[in-house]
Protein backbone atom coordinates (compact mmCIF):
# COMPACT_ATOMS: atom_id res chain seq x y z
CA UNK A 1 0.00 0.00 0.00
CA UNK A 2 3.02 2.37 0.90
CA UNK A 3 4.66 1.81 -2.38
CA UNK A 4 1.64 2.76 -4.05
CA UNK A 5 0.79 5.93 -2.61
CA UNK A 6 4.71 7.09 -3.60
CA UNK A 7 3.76 5.56 -7.15
CA UNK A 8 0.73 8.14 -6.91
CA UNK A 9 2.89 10.76 -5.72
CA UNK A 10 5.48 10.84 -8.13
CA UNK A 11 2.84 10.54 -10.89
CA UNK A 12 1.37 14.14 -9.30
CA UNK A 13 4.85 15.59 -9.34
CA UNK A 14 5.68 14.37 -12.75
CA UNK A 15 2.43 16.47 -13.98
CA UNK A 16 3.48 19.03 -12.34
CA UNK A 17 7.12 18.66 -14.04
CA UNK A 18 5.49 18.50 -17.10
CA UNK A 19 3.42 20.96 -16.98
CA UNK A 20 5.94 23.59 -15.41
CA UNK A 21 7.78 22.56 -18.49
CA UNK A 22 5.44 23.52 -21.12
CA UNK A 23 4.69 26.47 -19.90
CA UNK A 24 8.22 27.70 -19.93
CA UNK A 25 9.33 26.66 -23.42
CA UNK A 26 11.26 29.33 -24.89
CA UNK A 27 14.58 29.12 -26.33
CA UNK A 28 17.96 29.60 -24.12
CA UNK A 29 21.43 28.98 -24.84
CA UNK A 30 22.99 26.70 -22.27
CA UNK A 31 26.41 27.00 -21.98
CA UNK A 32 29.10 23.71 -20.18
CA UNK A 33 32.53 23.79 -20.25
CA UNK A 34 33.57 23.75 -23.94
CA UNK A 35 29.80 23.05 -25.25
CA UNK A 36 27.74 24.98 -26.14
CA UNK A 37 23.89 25.17 -27.52
CA UNK A 38 20.80 26.51 -28.21
CA UNK A 39 17.33 24.55 -26.57
CA UNK A 40 14.28 24.89 -24.96
CA UNK A 41 13.98 25.49 -21.12
CA UNK A 42 11.27 22.72 -21.35
CA UNK A 43 14.20 20.40 -22.97
CA UNK A 44 16.35 21.35 -19.66
CA UNK A 45 13.52 20.84 -16.85
CA UNK A 46 12.57 17.05 -18.26
CA UNK A 47 15.99 16.34 -18.23
CA UNK A 48 16.90 17.90 -15.32
CA UNK A 49 13.33 15.83 -13.28
CA UNK A 50 14.19 12.59 -15.59
CA UNK A 51 18.11 13.18 -14.14
CA UNK A 52 16.86 13.38 -10.75
CA UNK A 53 14.17 10.42 -10.91
CA UNK A 54 16.63 7.87 -12.26
CA UNK A 55 19.35 9.25 -9.43
CA UNK A 56 16.79 8.92 -6.80
CA UNK A 57 16.16 5.06 -7.88
CA UNK A 58 19.53 3.91 -8.29
CA UNK A 59 20.11 5.08 -4.81
CA UNK A 60 16.92 3.09 -3.32
CA UNK A 61 18.29 -0.37 -5.48
CA UNK A 62 21.82 0.39 -3.49
CA UNK A 63 19.72 0.82 -0.29
CA UNK A 64 17.62 -2.35 -0.85
CA UNK A 65 20.64 -4.28 -1.70
CA UNK A 66 22.66 -3.16 1.37
CA UNK A 67 19.29 -4.28 3.97
CA UNK A 68 19.06 -7.17 2.20
CA UNK A 69 22.54 -8.04 3.20
CA UNK A 70 22.30 -7.38 6.30
CA UNK A 71 18.96 -9.17 6.83
CA UNK A 72 20.94 -12.50 5.20
CA UNK A 73 23.44 -11.85 7.91
CA UNK A 74 21.34 -10.91 11.04
CA UNK A 75 19.19 -14.68 9.53
CA UNK A 76 22.66 -16.86 9.71
CA UNK A 77 23.02 -15.28 12.97
CA UNK A 78 19.73 -15.81 14.36
CA UNK A 79 19.97 -19.70 12.95
CA UNK A 80 23.25 -20.21 15.08
CA UNK A 81 21.57 -18.83 17.99
CA UNK A 82 18.83 -21.00 18.03
CA UNK A 83 21.20 -23.72 17.74
CA UNK A 84 22.90 -22.51 20.18
CA UNK A 85 20.14 -22.32 22.85
CA UNK A 86 19.01 -26.01 21.60
CA UNK A 87 22.46 -27.55 22.72
CA UNK A 88 22.12 -25.41 25.94
CA UNK A 89 18.55 -26.66 27.09
CA UNK A 90 20.03 -30.13 25.80
CA UNK A 91 22.63 -30.04 28.72
CA UNK A 92 19.94 -28.11 30.92
CA UNK A 93 17.95 -31.25 30.55
CA UNK A 94 20.84 -33.65 30.74
CA UNK A 95 22.28 -31.66 33.65
CA UNK A 96 19.17 -31.44 35.66
CA UNK A 97 18.79 -35.98 34.94
CA UNK A 98 21.62 -35.99 36.64
CA UNK A 99 20.93 -33.83 39.44
CA UNK A 100 17.47 -35.74 39.65
CA UNK A 101 19.69 -38.93 40.38
CA UNK A 102 21.35 -37.76 42.88
CA UNK A 103 24.36 -36.64 41.15
CA UNK A 104 25.48 -40.26 40.39
CA UNK A 105 27.27 -39.89 37.17
CA UNK A 106 28.84 -43.54 37.07
CA UNK A 107 32.00 -42.47 38.60
CA UNK A 108 32.81 -41.66 41.66
CA UNK A 109 35.33 -38.68 42.46
CA UNK A 110 35.27 -37.56 39.38
CA UNK A 111 33.17 -34.46 38.05
CA UNK A 112 32.44 -34.32 34.65
CA UNK A 113 33.35 -30.77 32.72
CA UNK A 114 30.16 -28.99 31.48
CA UNK A 115 31.80 -28.27 28.51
Amino acid sequence: MQMIIYLVLALIFAVFVALFAVQNAGQITVNFLAWQWNTSVAVIILGAAAFGAIFGGLMAVIREIQLKLKLRGAEGRANRLETLLEEAEQEKGRLETLLAEGGSTGTQGEEKPLR
